[in-house]
């Protein structure tokens, strides 16, 4: 490789050969680094986002599926939410369920062929008529290196090992693919493979919006890359072409406004966002510069101790508050306009700079989002290492007559993508389980909430209870949030392990403190119901799930047990219009199909309550319950027969006298859960036939209905 650098005019090797051996090269080197990352957890986000999201979970490929997938946002339906991403992660629901290695197969794979073009582009733009005699012969090795030493960065974990965050992987795959299509474009000297790349390059645009937003910087990214690389004379372009920038410009704006009004109802629907962070339009703005200063030397200096899933950042609350606000914005200006001013002389190192800070804009300006995450890099480091990449090559090229200087540079190259690479590969340990991420994250910021949060509902998912409860305490006493009704979750949480160990009197305790932080959170009101419904306090419980339903009328918890409401109160209507939109939910087993059976029931429609307790039955053939159902619905049309048939299977399947004891408990309840149960008069008569039927073997299950049966002949 160094070898040109002495003696060849142009690369030793063919295009074909450089494009295959850099991704063989790539290939190795990326899954070396991150094959130990095939079995990490699902972390955080992707609870919400993939594994309790039903609408990616995708069994059959049909069209109505893929629609659900697409608009996966449970909380706005109509939505499109990051489509392109969303069918990903259905594809490989599809094709694996939620076993973790297909999705982190996937990524990596993602994140090879965005390392793949992103080579393709720095080499190609090397070799542009501009900068060839300046970089030709060595564009091969600066390309490579420059793409490696972004690849390999342990930074880049956040965005490929978490794997919800292929969302911003995806948005970098087709971002960088669109930018180098642009690219064989503007060199393409016939018409018709011009117009072929320019589609290419509008279609990967379009993939890249359609995975995470913060690609709609995209057309200012090429504009910029018009102006800065392509064209000789930036000022003399910049004025024959205002109205194309002007329409670039307006473009970007225009896409981000109608995101705004589809998404909240108005384009200033963003500010919202502020009621519940801890920090104001105005401090995110002061605060931004010195989160992209610190990615900036994050990039540059990425030991383990200073990376995080949570970093404990402080607000900027003046220009003053603290002193490196002022030098941030002073800095990353000066940076700018060195940029600007330097263009025409060093065209590439200028770009390198913009790109940067252009492609942080969206996610480092006005929105209300957390203040920093280090996945935000993936698109914006892209070029971040080619000036490093070309500095090492100058170095070498300094040191070409100097053996024992240009080796002591060459191992250095060596060792330093051995410590990154190793780097990377160890972070991946600490994404092997929630436990690992959140204790790191505790280790490195103390003072914050979110770490101890998910530390607790780590040990409150895997049993471990009264290590949750400390957990979570210790959350609610730590001063640092991201959100101002954060610590609602937790008291939920806690208000749902007393609740397990029938605490009520604290569960109802900790549902009211959750409920004053953050009166608009669904899921607590149905919790709350929950209690007062297991309290057999039924009306209180019913007033919770209405404003549940009010608040979120598309929870499939809070539909479901509405309609289990409506059945007890025989209410066979209002129960089926909340119980029939479930009948595909897996998260209910057969229960859906039992209680749309008895709604039917009650309706007076034997036929199609028969039709659904059979569904049932496939779904759960051992279901005693369902055959004493169908046993009723047989007799009440006459067909004795078959009604002793469903009785004896259902005696068929008691395992022993107690089992069946329970199961005349049920048919005895009284009050409203007796509406749920098969009609005993009618079951209990039948059962007995089939017991008496059934010889000695079952005299004591004979004598038991006997003693039973008194009870029931009112009915």
């Amino acid at each position: 490789m160094y070898q040109s650098i002495d003696s060849h005019p142009e690369p030793p090797l063919s295009h074909c050969r450089i494009v295959v051996f850099s991704i063989i090269a790539l290939s190795l080197l990326i899954f070396s680094i991150y094959g130990n990352s095939f079995d990490c957890s699902w972390h955080f986000d992707d609870d919400p986002n993939i594994t309790d999201n039903p609408n990616l979970h995708l069994k059959e490929i049909t069209w109505q599926n893929l629609k659900r997938a697409l608009f996966s946002d449970r909380n706005n339906p109509a939505y499109p939410y990051r489509p392109m991403a969303c069918l990903t992660f259905a594809l490989n629901h599809y094709f694996g369920g939620l076993n973790v290695f297909g999705y982190h197969l996937v990524n990596i794979l993602i994140h090879l062929i965005s390392s793949v073009f992103l080579f393709l582009f720095i080499y190609h733009t090397l070799n542009l008529a501009s900068l060839k005699a300046k970089y030709a012969r060595q564009s091969y090795f600066i390309a490579l290196l420059a793409t490696t030493l972004w690849a390999i960065n342990p930074v880049q974990t956040q965005a490929v090992t978490y794997i919800v965050q292929r969302m911003a992987s995806l948005a970098g795959m087709f971002y960088i693919m669109s930018m180098f299509f642009y690219l064989k474009a503007r060199r393409s000297e016939t018409g018709s493979k011009k117009i072929i790349f320019f589609i290419l390059c509008f279609v990967s645009f379009l993939m890249a919006l359609g995975s995470k937003e913060n690609a709609a910087i995209l057309p200012l990214s090429l504009f910029l890359y018009e102006i800065v690389i392509l064209q000789e004379d930036a000022g003399s372009y910049l004025r024959r072409n205002r109205g194309v920038f002007l329409i670039v410009c307006g473009g970007t704006l225009l896409l981000g406004l109608l995101y705004m009004y589809f998404k909240g109802g108005n384009i200033f629907s963003f500010l919202n966002g502020y009621e519940n962070r801890p920090f104001t339009l105005t401090q995110r703005l002061l605060t931004q510069p010195r989160v992209t200063i610190f990615y900036f030397s994050l990039l540059l200096y990425p030991v383990p101790n200073r990376l995080s899933i949570a970093h404990s950042f402080q607000v900027s609350t003046s220009l003053f508050d603290p002193i490196s606000t002022i030098f941030s914005i002073l800095l990353i200006s000066g940076a700018i306009a060195f940029a600007i001013y330097s263009a025409k002389k060093n065209p590439l190192f200028s770009f390198c700079i913009l790109f940067f800070f252009l492609n942080h804009a969206i996610e480092s300006s006005i929105l209300p989002l957390e203040l920093i995450f280090e996945h935000r890099n993936y698109i914006p480091s892209m070029l971040f290492f080619l000036p490093i990449a070309i500095g090492f090559y100058n170095l070498l090229q300094l040191y070409t007559k100097k053996k024992a200087m240009k080796h002591i540079i060459s191992a250095f190259i060596i060792l330093l993508l051995i410590g990154v690479g190793h780097a990377t590969f160890m972070r991946n340990f600490t994404w092997k389980n929630e436990r690992n991420l959140w204790m790191d994250a505790i280790e490195k910021s103390p003072d914050l909430f979110r770490p101890h949060h998910n530390l607790g509902k780590y040990y409150h998912d895997h049993g471990h209870k009264n290590e949750a409860i400390l957990e979570y305490q210790k959350a609610i006493e730590k001063p640092v949030t991201n959100r101002i009704d954060e610590t609602s979750v937790t008291y939920y949480n806690l208000a749902k392990i007393y609740s397990d160990f029938k605490d009520y009197e604290k569960a109802l305790y900790h549902y009211y403190k959750a409920l004053f932080i953050n009166p608009q959170f669904p899921p607590i009101y149905n919790d709350i119901a929950g209690v007062f419904d297991r309290q057999g306090k039924y009306e209180l419980a019913y007033r919770y799930l209405v404003e549940a339903f009010r608040l979120w009328p598309y929870s499939t918890v809070t539909n479901f047990n509405l309609g289990l409401y409506y059945l007890r109160e025989r209410q066979p209507e209002k129960a089926l219009y909340h119980l029939q939109s479930l009948s595909d939910e897996k998260e209910f087993g057969d229960k859906v199909l039992i209680y749309l059976g008895v709604a039917f029931k009650q309706k007076g429609q034997l036929g199609r309550a028969v039709t659904y307790f059979k569904k049932a039955l496939k779904a759960n053939p051992r279901n005693i319950k369902l055959y004493l159902h169908l046993a009723e619905i047989f007799y009440r049309i006459g067909d004795n027969q078959h009604a002793r048939r469903q009785a004896a299977k259902a005696i068929d399947l008691i395992p022993d006298k107690a089992a069946f004891r329970r199961i005349l408990d049920d048919l005895q309840k009284r009050g409203p859960l007796k509406n749920l149960q098969p009609q005993a008069a009618i079951v209990v008569p039948l059962m007995r036939e089939c017991c008496r039927s059934k010889s000695e073997t079952l005299k004591e299950w004979n004598e038991l209905l006997n003693e039973k049966s008194l009870k029931f002949e009112g009915e």
